[in-house]
């Protein structure tokens, strides 16, 4: 049998947080997801950009999910105050500049979320999880990056 995680209301607020708050986990993949189709006729050659964001957000929120299961939590789309989350917070622009500087911002709060999320429990099993949710983040940064600017520097 697996170990499970260390059942702590307070651990499981942040990490509910990290999954469903108006910054989380979910809230990215919303909008990489929006600009992944508005790409298609926006800047079609940066799709396969936005679907590797999502994706990596997939995979964090598959990892978030399964803390908060184990530690007797639910994974419901809403953040430690229970207020569900919307889509309100994604941002909507068609301007595909000003949507890519979103991702970037959205991608760097992400990071020092789950950055402040590891260095406050206790939990090492937790902490090892995170770590992964934080690798990924911080690769789709520099992968989201990395690619912004040979597109603008194509065209």
């Amino acid at each position: 049998m697996k170990e499970k995680y260390v059942k702590n209301s307070y651990y499981q607020g942040l990490v509910q947080n990290l999954y469903a708050g108006s910054k989380g986990c979910f809230s990215s993949f919303m909008q990489f997801f929006y600009q992944f189709t508005l790409c298609e006729n926006l800047k079609p050659q940066f799709q396969g950009v936005l679907k590797k964001l999502y994706e990596n957000e997939l995979k964090n929120c598959k990892i978030l999910s399964k803390i908060l299961i184990q530690m007797g939590g639910e994974n419901k789309f809403y953040n430690s105050s229970r207020k569900f989350l919307t889509a309100a917070s994604i941002n909507y622009t068609q301007d595909f500049n000003k949507g890519v500087l979103s991702d970037i911002e959205l991608l760097e709060i992400g990071i020092l979320d789950v950055s402040t999320v590891i260095n406050t429990v206790a939990d090492n099993k937790i902490k090892d999880d995170l770590l992964l949710v934080l690798d990924n983040k911080k690769s789709s940064l520099k992968f989201l990056k990395e690619n912004f600017f040979k597109v603008n520097m194509i065209n």
